[in-house]
């Protein structure tokens, strides 16, 4: 008599190149997590020379490799969900780390519709996202058209450093491997144009630890935008080529910059004031 196969509901994809330290931060979140379902964690690792493997394996992990010369964002995801045997993948970043013991399990409940494509969880270091997802709760994107929508999945659409995907629907739109950038945008982007759903706005909860300088946070915002241009045809909103739209951008960076400035100057002497004030009141005995 044959053994019947018990079928894989959830696995967690990582990637990872030489983030040995959050790594193993990273699977500790995964390890507490209280489930009632199996699931596997795979680990798609570029090369790394650090301990990232070491320690990916001590954590029961199953590790992949994939050459740093073959890296795109898109390839290693579609690489390693070509390992995952799960019914539905969980994207993550290594240097990122799951807040709620229960994520894994109210995350899937939220595949209850059968057209939902993906996931989008709520980063704790936006306190206007976690503000908005304690207090409106999830809600359901679809694609109505070309102009209303689009700007709202690059805004609001799957980020792949932390996002829920039903991998049959991978099966049809596998992430493109080409693009530079955004390629979670580019996937939602084709996903919903196909009539799919993405949730958001998960009241689940997850840290992005990485720090990035000033430069890397510029070319992340360059990379996305011309990643939009590129698969869309359209200028982006945030950076429109029209000089009164640029003038108007322009001066709300300018009007914020003197905002920040004056608020440091008054902080400033409102701090000289209060010492003053304390150490002419403070005696000791």
């Amino acid at each position: 008599m044959f053994q019947e196969v018990k079928k894989m509901l959830v696995s967690v994809l990582i990637r990872n190149l030489n983030e040995a330290h959050a790594l193993n931060i990273c699977l500790k979140a995964l390890q507490l997590q209280k489930v009632n379902f199996e699931y596997e964690i795979v680990v798609v690792d570029n090369e790394s020379e650090d301990d990232s493997v070491a320690i990916a394996k001590s954590y029961g992990c199953r590790v992949i490799t994939m050459a740093r010369k073959e890296f795109t964002y898109g390839r290693a995801i579609n690489f390693g969900i070509e390992q995952c045997k799960g019914e539905f993948v969980l994207l993550l970043s290594s240097h990122v780390f799951l807040l709620n013991d229960n994520f894994l399990q109210e995350a899937i409940m939220h595949f209850e519709d059968n057209n939902i494509a993906g996931l989008r969880f709520t980063s704790s270091g936006s306190h206007g996202s976690v503000g908005g997802s304690l207090l409106y709760g999830p809600r359901v994107i679809n694609w109505e058209s070309e102009e209303g929508d689009v700007y709202n999945i690059w805004m609001y659409g799957t980020v792949n450093n932390c996002a829920f995907i039903r991998k049959k629907v991978w099966e049809q739109f596998k992430y493109d491997e080409k693009v530079f950038y955004a390629e979670d945008k580019v996937w939602a982007y084709h996903v919903m144009k196909a009539g799919y759903s993405i949730k958001v706005n998960i009241p689940l909860f997850y840290l992005y630890h990485k720090q990035m300088t000033r430069k890397q946070v510029l070319v992340k915002r360059a990379q996305e935008e011309a990643s939009f241009i590129l698969t869309t045809g359209k200028p982006y909103r945030a950076y429109p080529d029209d000089v009164g739209h640029r003038l108007a951008h322009v001066y709300k960076q300018v009007r914020g910059f003197i905002y920040r400035t004056d608020a440091y100057f008054r902080t400033r002497r409102l701090v000289k004031k209060i010492l003053k004030d304390e150490l002419d009141n403070f005696n000791i005995e």
